[in-house]
């Protein structure tokens, strides 16, 4: 053995001199020695990872994990996120069962799309509605004008449109618009807001939101009506369910 190697089991057993382990009753594990730190086993196992809302449920009715614990927690962290906790164990951790993140493809708000790049996210990336319709007749009919560009006043812009068969009309771009991106979990309807949508030379336009982020609120509410209603729901398994199911969002 080499003289650093003595040398560093000497300062270790001089660095434990003072220090001791004990257990208490209740089966903690502390190192006495200066301060006096609780040992916490690092054992948490990982939780399963979904993508929907109804694998929650599911594993609530079907799990035996889910059926020992005596209380559960549906955590919604935000319209994008929601975990399943148990109790706090021993050492004031809860193990989190499952986390689910619905996969998406998400619309990019405050990017420019060429015209043909706008028309398929309008129709990919949105549920259908008036505005979204009459955004998609106006992009489809839209026709670059360069004698246009002196009327945009940062709130309305003049774009040329054709109007039929032949003629050519100038019209306001459509401002704001009520749209419903997907944005959340498909199992609740996705939230509307409003939108300011801008036109930009070479045929590109860009939404941008326009509600505050109120969407987010709105969005997180329903999910938690959603596991309120197939919690407590007069046709759910979970109903009568002896465990207690704590909804946060």
């Amino acid at each position: 053995m080499t003289e650093e190697a003595l040398e560093f089991l000497q300062k270790q057993n001089v660095a434990a001199a003072d220090k001791s382990v004990k257990t208490d009753g209740q089966g903690h594990t502390f190192l006495i020695g200066g301060n006096v730190e609780e040992f916490v086993p690092d054992d948490m196992p990982e939780p399963i990872r979904v993508s929907s809302l109804s694998s929650i449920v599911d594993f609530i009715a079907g799990s035996s994990d889910a059926k020992d614990a005596k209380e559960l927690i549906v955590k919604i962290v935000s319209p994008t996120e929601v975990s399943l906790q148990g109790t706090l164990d021993a050492h004031g951790r809860r193990r989190t069962f499952m986390r689910a993140q619905p996969v998406m493809d998400r619309f990019d708000f405050e990017t420019w799309y060429d015209r043909e790049e706008m028309n398929i996210a309008l129709q990919s990336r949105f549920v259908p509605n008036d505005d979204q319709k009459a955004l998609l007749k106006f992009i489809g009919n839209y026709k670059e004008s360069t004698e246009q560009s002196a009327t945009d006043d940062g709130v309305t812009q003049v774009a040329s449109v054709r109007t039929g068969a032949a003629s050519v009309n100038n019209v306001k771009v459509p401002n704001p618009v009520a749209l419903m991106p997907y944005r959340t979990f498909t199992e609740v309807d996705q939230p509307e807001s409003e939108f300011i949508f801008r036109m930009h030379e070479g045929m590109r336009s860009a939404l941008f939101e326009a509600d505050g982020g109120a969407w987010r609120n709105e969005a997180i509410r329903r999910i938690k009506d959603y596991f309120i209603s197939k919690i407590a729901g007069t046709d759910s398994e979970l109903n009568n369910s002896e465990m207690k199911i704590v909804v946060l969002g």
